[in-house]
């Protein structure tokens, strides 16, 4: 299913892995040597792969053992150092070299170039806290090296970074953020050298299931054909991304002899739960052809990391079909918003549900576990500390009969455990028989017109996703669309034709030229020294070029030519200083400011088709656009508000008092206006609110930035065409679109008159909190100052970060606050939103364990019952919750009533607004299993343009600014993360 790549640290890092990695993720091995700890629990050792084993000596799959990866992984030397250093030392002396040289010129031949530095902390931290150890020790009498309690430790470390914090500050830490902060300061060293790079495959679910309960030959070639495909996706990283630098500044980019590296194949997660996947540690150090050794260049590998993936996942496929007649579909149980995964057809859901639960269960102990050490220690754990609570949370969620040790022992407990939630021994064989008796699926010729037409269809979704892409995003997409569609014979092939059409000089794609060549010419004649083995210049970076589409460029350049188009219906500026000076008279506490007055105007008076305005959070937009709407009306004109959500349209139709609909919405009409010659089907009639639309239409479109290119020309191609004028507010520092887009920049740039921008922020109680959120959305880091000065910034672990947020956004709901909780991904939401519910259970006196017609299952795979708050997650004109609205995507309700056919009754939560006024529905069965949530909490993604009370938001650490900034301007009193 995927392929993720991690650093491994020079030094001790590789020590993890001999815990972990190499003892099968866990750390059962104690002080027990590698080759004791595989002979007691049965594992298989690791073995060495690559190409690059020639320049060793050593033979692919040979077993690794411990004293190899420390000198490979640890000091980047020879892996058998001790063998080369010996007979190193003989040949010399046996030449006539004394002692000392012969020792020395040894000790060079074990050498794989430069040996890894180790940096250590500049900090006195780590020294003091091993002292205070120490002398812990020595007042019990214990031996100062004596095993110190955790919790013993924890105190210790803490008492020691308080005493150190006091001293060089002259005052206590604030609260616990504060002396985390300084303790990880502290306690990480200032660099860290990368001794290798770790590629863990793991496969579908499914495979894994079916390798748990499979007979010990079908199982064989389930973990063979696992291990053939991760080899197919390292092959290609070797001629493709494998490469290193050299010159100054590493200016060349040359060919290396291969990779090193070793790998380790695992049965079982840390939960004890089937999971075969397999770790795939690469060594920093390759040989160029000149038999230089050098590191890797890290930043092609990266690049290369989603394409790596997206083969092994392919020929996953391939090799389990060739070798068992396996096929796979794509799981049914993926909502529209989820990665689409690809299951082996005939796997049972229930049995790859129930185990991938016990993970969920590890990771909700753990949180428990840091919340509760945090809020005794006062202090964020360390890495090793959560490694130490991670292990404790591992035990306490373990089955009281935990699976055996050795491979047949787990096997056999695997088969009973499938039996049991399958209905017994024979429902596991059914599954078995049924697996294997999949028909085949009738594919495709792989011909011409079968490459044309992939090659399009990958061209098509890389150009939807990225205006600009590589030749690595193109191979990985090639390789989404030929899956499941090619027999696997035919695969080395076809792909490559299919790469090599989208990219030939005949077709659509346009690849950006080099400056330097096009005012050089004569720089194009490269000689050989100066080129890799593909006859590309070293001198050229491996996936550097970029390349576009001619529709993509074409649309681009159509945007921008309605950028400086005149046009529009303009209004006499009388009639727009009325409409001011009505708002003005009407709210004297809060006349508009001169930014609004300015966008106003501008929109008003710029004689342009389409003209724009920069909006930051919290500067008024809708405000002002509600006085334009007045002035607009006031000269016979009609007004149509458009965002490129369901939530932001209510929010901009409800602001200027006019009709709103998303962007999608009006496009959906125009594409289903078309004739079609099947059995003489006539469109169906626009409807009146897209007939209206004429030369006295003003049309506001919110969050413009939101809306892709292709989306956005289609838009503005009809708006204009039928004389409207467009105006479009947004900001460029919020989230962008989630498909290509970009354009609105260069639209801007193109325009003869300015985008006017609204700069007075006035969402906030406090004149701090808006200049710091000004701050943040230019990326100044001394905005951060603000919200740590006014206590806005929690720090800890994550489950103590989700807690927090959790309890912060309970409390003020409580109080009666419009209070919001937002998260960065949709698993993050959900925990919180299990949270939420499992409080609000716990306050109500009726018991909770209700009849089952007391709760409905939700499309998120929660449940639900009176009481509860949901979010609806599509859009549905069908339910109308009165004459001007519907049921809209990203609004929020509490369930009044759970009916016998498993529909609900819900009521719009509508904060502040007049509660007799609620919109009420009842939502089918079916929206309920496919389209609503549980609503506590949302993602960040999907609250630009809600405005709370309060905001608390629970970071991952993974957020990028754009996200910070949403999120942080959701609250008018106050936001917290």
């Amino acid at each position: 299913m995927v392929a993720t790549m991690h650093k491994v640290a020079a030094g001790n890092g590789y020590e993890y892995y001999l815990r972990n990695t190499a003892a099968n993720d866990t750390s059962a091995r104690g002080r027990a040597s590698l080759a004791e700890y595989y002979d007691e629990h049965g594992e298989a050792p690791g073995t060495w792969s690559g190409t690059g084993l020639t320049a060793l000596g050593i033979d692919a799959d040979a077993e690794v053992t411990e004293d190899q990866m420390r000198n490979l992984f640890g000091e980047g030397i020879h892996p058998n150092a001790e063998l080369v250093r010996e007979r190193a030392t003989a040949v010399h002396q046996a030449a006539g070299a004394g002692p000392a040289e012969a020792a020395r010129l040894a000790e060079k031949a074990t050498r794989l170039g430069n040996r890894y530095p180790v940096y250590t902390s500049t900090s006195g931290f780590r020294a003091a806290t091993a002292q205070a150890y120490r002398d812990y020790n020595t007042s019990i009498d214990a031996c100062v090296t004596t095993s110190i309690p955790d919790a013993v430790r924890a105190r210790i470390r803490t008492e020691v970074a308080t005493d150190m914090f006091t001293t060089e500050y002259g005052r206590g830490p604030l609260d616990a953020r504060e002396l985390s902060g300084w303790v990880a300061k502290n306690s990480r060293p200032d660099r860290t050298a990368v001794a290798g790079y770790d590629f863990t495959f793991s496969p579908p679910k499914s495979v894994s299931v079916l390798w748990a309960i499979a007979t010990p030959p079908f199982a064989e070639m389930i973990a063979t054909a696992h291990r053939r495909a991760y080899s197919d996706a390292l092959i290609w990283m070797e001629g493709n991304a494998l490469f290193t630098r050299l010159g100054r500044n590493g200016v060349r980019q040359v060919d290396v002899q291969g990779v090193i590296a070793a790998r380790f194949d695992h049965r079982d997660s840390r939960a004890g739960d089937p999971d075969l996947h397999t770790h795939v540690l690469i060594a920093n150090r390759v040989r160029t052809e000149d038999g230089k050794w050098r590191t890797i260049d890290g930043a092609t590998l990266h690049e290369a990391a989603v394409t790596i993936s997206e083969i092994y996942d392919t020929r996953l496929e391939h090799h389990l079909e060739t070798a068992l007649g396996i096929r796979f579909a794509t799981r049914p149980d993926r909502t529209s918003e989820q990665v689409r995964v690809r299951e082996i057809v005939g796997v049972p859901l229930p049995l790859i549900h129930h185990w991938s639960r016990r993970g969920t269960a590890i990771t909700d102990r753990l949180d428990t576990l840091t919340a509760a050490w945090q809020a005794a220690f006062g202090r964020e754990p360390g890495p090793g500390e959560i490694h130490r609570l991670a292990q404790r949370a591992t035990l306490e969620t373990r089955p009281n009969k935990h699976l055996p040790g050795s491979r047949t022992e787990q096997r056999a407990a695997w088969r009973a455990e499938a039996a049991t939630v399958l209905g017994g021994d024979d429902a596991v064989d059914v599954v078995l028989a049924r697996v294997l008796s999949v028909p085949p699926v009738p594919r495709p010729v792989p011909d011409g017109a079968f490459i044309t037409h992939i090659s399009d269809q990958a061209l098509a979704a890389v150009s939807d996703k990225r205006a600009t892409w590589r030749e690595f995003n193109l191979r990985a997409e090639i390789e989404r669309q030929l899956r499941g569609t090619l027999a696997p014979a035919d695969w080395p092939r076809v792909v490559e034709q299919v790469h090599t059409h989208t990219l030939a000089p005949t077709s659509s794609v346009v690849a950006r030229g080099d400056p330097d060549l096009t005012e050089q010419p004569d720089l194009r004649a490269v000689p050989a020294w100066l080129r890799r083995r593909d006859g590309t210049p070293t001198h050229t970076r491996a996936n550097s070029r970029i390349y576009t589409t001619e529709s993509t460029l074409a649309a681009e350049a159509e945007l921008i030519a309605l950028a400086v188009e005149p046009g529009g219906r303009t209004l006499h500026p009388g009639h727009v200083a009325m409409a001011i000076a009505d708002y003005n008279t009407a709210h004297p506490d809060q006349p508009l400011n001169p930014g609004q007055v300015r966008v106003i105007e501008s929109f008003a008076a710029a004689g342009m088709a389409v003209h724009t305005a920069n909006a930051p959070a919290g500067t008024g937009k809708t405000t002002a656009m509600a006085v334009l709407t007045t002035a607009w009306h006031a000269t016979g004109g009609t007004v149509l508000g458009m965002a490129p959500t369901a939530a932001a349209a209510a929010n901009l139709g409800e602001a200027i008092g006019a009709r709103a609909e998303t962007v999608d919405k009006l496009l959906n009409v125009l594409d289903r206006h078309h004739p079609s010659i099947d059995l003489g089907d006539y469109p169906p009639s626009l409807p009146q609110w897209v007939l209206d639309i004429n030369d006295t239409t003003l049309i506001i479109i919110d969050e413009h930035v939101q809306i892709p290119t292709a989306k956005r020309l289609q838009l503005l191609r009809y708006l204009t065409g039928q004389g409207a004028t467009v105006r479009c507010l947004g900001d460029d520092r919020q989230l962008p679109a989630i498909d290509a887009g970009g354009v609105h920049a260069d639209m801007a740039h193109a325009s003869p008159h300015a985008p006017s921008t609204l700069t007075e922020v006035v969402r906030f109680a406090h004149r701090g909190e808006a200049l710091a959120s000004t701050g943040i959305r230019v990326g100044d880091p001394l905005a951060l100052a603000w919200y740590l000065d006014h206590g806005r910034i929690h720090a800890g672990h994550l489950g103590s970060v989700y807690e927090d947020a959790y309890r912060a956004w309970a409390a003020d709901t409580a109080q009666g606050a419009h209070a919001v909780m937002l998260a960065p991904t949709h698993d993050i939401v959900k925990a919180l939103n299990v949270r939420a519910r499992a409080h609000r259970l716990a306050q109500i006196s009726a018991p909770t364990d209700a009849p089952f017609e007391a709760h409905v299952f939700l499309a998120d795979q929660l449940v639900a019952s009176a009481g509860d708050t949901v979010r609806t997650r599509r859009n549905d004109p069908r339910l109308r919750v009165n004459e001007h609205d519907w049921v809209r995507n990203g609004h929020t309700w509490t369930i009044h009533e759970i009916h016998p056919d498993q529909s609900v009754t819900v009521v719009r939560q509508t904060h502040g607004t007049d509660p007799t006024a609620a919109a009420v529905v009842r939502l089918s069965a079916e929206y309920v299993r496919d389209h609503l949530h549980l609503g506590y909490a949302a993602t960040i993604d999907s609250a630009q343009g809600i405005t709370a009370d309060t905001c608390h938001v629970a970071l991952s650490g993974r957020e990028s600014r754009q996200q910070f900034y949403v999120a942080m301007t959701r609250g008018r009193h106050a936001n917290h993360a």
